[in-house]
């Protein structure tokens, strides 16, 4: 579901009982019309649709005979909320396309579906640059792969993370080298990898706060697993967002931060691995 995030709430259990009072659907008109929303909701319904076409309503997709279109997708659509019906085989590419277009357009998002889901609000104090970057790739564990992302959608993929369920890690790749940034983690900590190659062999980095503990290691909870690192390397989300939105500008590591060279750990005289599973990107 996507919603007007100046509608609701945004304590958890005054949103919950706002949802609910939502979804009884008793606004009085019917609820396949699209002018019936608020503007922001209706320009995230105008681009969902071109992926996911509505199956009722003055929008309804036309299909020809005998045809099958797993995507064609029930909307539910009050003044503040859009409740979306997806088919489950479309679970996937739907979750991943909902979360991206509510960043695009600033609405809120809930994810229904899933026990003690996400809700998400866009960001309140300053509205992060929506423009797409060419180049990249974002991807996130467990989620469609979102190519050329804008850096609010970078953003909104590390508020994204967390421990319990995941997705616990976030990869941004540059599309025309081996070069990337990753983190792990979730709302409470997260640490921060960048990797740079040039003439065939890498250097790779991990971020810290200078003046902090730099000898004591301690872990940082992912998705079933931990990430072990000092303690000066366990960042907050807005450092993360800071240091990956440097990555995704294609300037230099960040100089408000400490990096410490781990390449041997990694073989760097090596050339680029092959394509590897998620956790063999960490030590």
């Amino acid at each position: 579901m996507v919603f007007e995030p100046r509608d609701a709430p945004r304590d958890r259990t005054a949103f919950l009982d706002w949802y609910r009072a939502q979804t009884e659907w008793s606004e009085g008109h019917r609820y396949d019309d699209p002018s019936r929303t608020s503007g922001n909701l209706a320009s995230w319904y105008a681009d969902m649709r071109r992926d996911f076409p509505n199956m009722n309503g003055p929008d309804a997709y036309q299909m020809a005979h005998d045809e099958e279109n797993p995507r064609v997708t029930g909307y539910s659509i009050g003044t503040s909320v859009i409740y979306a019906d997806f088919r489950w085989s479309e679970a996937e590419a739907a979750y991943a396309t909902v979360r991206s277009l509510a960043v695009k357009h600033g609405v809120g998002f809930f994810n229904v579906s899933a026990n003690d889901g996400e809700i998400w609000f866009p960001p309140t104090e300053r509205t992060p640059n929506g423009t797409p970057i060419p180049g990249l790739t974002l991807s996130l564990e467990g989620q469609q792969a979102f190519k050329s992302p804008s850096l609010a959608l970078i953003e909104a993929g590390v508020d994204w993370l967390q421990p319990a369920g995941g997705p616990g890690f976030l990869i941004l790749d540059r599309d025309n080298s081996e070069d990337y940034a990753q983190t792990g983690g979730g709302k409470d900590a997260c640490t921060v990898e960048w990797r740079e190659y040039s003439n065939g062999s890498f250097r790779h980095w991990v971020a810290g706060l200078p003046g902090s503990d730099t000898k004591t290691e301690i872990e940082v909870p992912g998705n079933g697993t931990d990430f072990l690192v000092k303690a000066n390397e366990k960042l907050s989300n807005e450092s993360v967002k800071r240091i990956l939105g440097a990555f995704a500008r294609g300037l230099s590591k960040p100089k408000e931060f400490v990096w410490r060279d781990i390449s041997a750990q990694f073989g760097a005289a090596s050339p680029p691995a092959p394509s590897r599973q998620w956790w063999q990107f960490w030590r």
